[in-house]
């Protein structure tokens, strides 16, 4: 079958898309890691990466009986942490994950979904919609507000790089992603689920560009 995974800023809906999408296709819906598992006592740096392949290794599990919806991008390390410019856990380095990564993707434990589904939508219905959600705590929600941005442009880029490897979905309401998203399922796996030239492509970009560089952008564009 095939393997999607759906992302996009907090309370854009990428958890109740994919958990509706999974039910509506007879799918399953591989939930976020801390949905998941409990961080252990003594948390190493590695922990949460190898819960990553973990989720790789139960979407390619089922996939052969049914559609695998990974809710929150596998590889979200690479630019959650660049969006921040490494500075958060401990300040872990674009290279100390790709260097855990990319073994990973050599040795097919690891790999890219079939398409991404990036939901969007502006920050003032972010707000009202974690103001309406009172079944959900969204820590970090102000801070997670501040990637928005950087994390369309990482998507965009690797759309440019790999055309189709990314939708953009503008976030009315959840029917409305679920039939758009369905509309644009990919009909099997892709050549690009253990590609080292796109995972070298993506490392290198988010070496040579910042995101402050897409705040800059943004503000310019508004000015």
């Amino acid at each position: 079958m095939t393997i999607i995974s759906i992302e996009g800023a907090s309370a854009a809906g990428k958890t109740t898309t994919s958990a509706t999408l999974a039910a509506r296709t007879g799918g399953v819906h591989i939930q976020e890691i801390a949905a998941l598992w409990e961080k252990p006592q003594r948390e190493y740096p590695e922990w949460f990466f190898e819960r990553q392949a973990d989720r790789w290794k139960i979407a390619t599990e089922q996939e052969a009986e049914r559609l695998a919806v990974v809710d929150i991008d596998l590889f979200q390390p690479f630019w959650y942490n660049w969006s921040f410019g490494f500075t958060l856990f401990d300040g872990q380095s674009l290279e100390f994950v790709a260097r855990f990564y990319r073994p990973l993707i050599e040795q097919r434990k690891l790999g890219f979904p079939d398409r991404y589904f990036l939901l969007h939508t502006d920050e003032q219905q972010l707000r009202t919609r974690k103001a309406g959600d009172a079944t959900r705590m969204r820590r970090g929600f102000e801070l997670n507000l501040t990637f928005i941005e950087p994390q369309k442009r990482y998507f965009q880029a690797l759309n440019e790089y790999m055309p189709g490897l990314v939708t953009f979905v503008d976030s009315v309401d959840i029917a409305e992603n679920v039939r758009i998203i369905e509309n644009e399922l990919p009909s099997g796996p892709s050549q690009h689920r253990y590609s080292l030239e796109l995972f070298d492509h993506l490392v290198d970009w988010l070496g040579s560009h910042t995101a402050e560089s897409a705040e800059q952008t943004q503000t310019a564009r508004t000015d």
